[in-house]
């Protein structure tokens, strides 16, 4: 049941991030994460209800909170990386980078990686490299959107870690928690850097729609295979969800690579498989 969560919750979060992606080309990227994620806070609600919990602690509460706090500084720096990269570049390099963070706390905690693991962390920092140095078809991408990613994945490594400090008898109280300091972190992003503009074209508001649907529902299924499961399985599958934003990159806007970058991306992707396998 963790596999199956996890994995739908990687296919939620890469849809998120390509439409967010996507709409940060015609908007600015902090708004439309703000948006995103003040509409998750609000569909996150009735789930929680109808969900249940048995005991929410204070301690649940905090790192709910410092969860969303990560996850909002994370989505702060991804979206307008993604405007400024190539989507199929910058979502694979953040999610390698996430990926660790969670195998790195195991280790911490005491967990030892297998050697499978082991492998994949080392293809991992050398799917980073070749992605950021080598040239794509379009020209060069500077080096600033894979630096962006590469911090937002710590970003989004950490909010994991935080979340699977809250209890499973919270019941889905970590998500609404996370979004509501992860949607206040935003907006107060989104004036402080972009201004008082938020976009508000038809288009981008449906966008945004979607957006905090899937960021909910994702967040939902990796809380629930975070209880279910240990945490170095449930977080590196949800990173998984390149996968679903490099394909809907390349039908959609059809995205190329160089075939050295496309090895990156590849490379990328098997060692986020390879990590789960720990």
């Amino acid at each position: 049941m963790t596999v199956l969560l996890a994995f739908t919750g990687s296919v939620a979060f890469g849809s998120a991030d390509f439409l967010g992606g996507a709409v940060s080309r015609r908007a600015s990227g902090l708004w439309v994460a703000a948006y995103g994620q003040s509409l998750a806070l609000v569909f996150s609600v009735p789930v929680v209800l109808i969900v249940g919990w048995n005991r929410l602690t204070a301690a649940d509460a905090g790192w709910s909170l410092a969860s969303g706090a990560a996850g909002a500084v994370g989505l702060g720096i991804f979206y307008p990386a993604m405007a400024r990269g190539l989507i199929s570049v910058v979502a694979p390099v953040t999610a390698v980078v996430g990926a660790s963070i969670p195998v790195a706390y195991g280790f911490v905690r005491g967990e030892r990686p297998g050697a499978v693991s082991v492998v994949g962390i080392a293809i991992a920092l050398a799917a980073v490299a070749i992605v950021s140095i080598s040239p794509g078809e379009g020209g060069e991408i500077s080096l600033a959107p894979i630096a962006a990613s590469a911090a937002a994945g710590v970003c989004f490594g950490s909010a994991v870690v935080l979340f699977a400090r809250a209890s499973a008898a919270s019941g889905l109280w970590p998500v609404t928690l996370s979004r509501s300091t992860s949607s206040l972190g935003l907006v107060l992003l989104a004036v402080a850097l972009s201004g008082r503009r938020p976009a508000g074209s038809r288009l981008v508001l449906r966008a945004v729609v979607v957006i905090g649907l899937l960021e909910t529902a994702g967040n939902a299924l990796l809380v629930r295979a975070l209880q279910l499961g240990p945490v170095s399985i449930a977080s590196v599958l949800v990173s998984l969800y390149p996968v679903t934003a490099v394909l809907l990159a390349t039908l959609v806007l059809g995205e190329t690579l160089s075939p050295i970058r496309r090895s990156g991306v590849a490379l990328a992707l098997v060692a986020v498989v390879l990590i789960s396998a720990h």
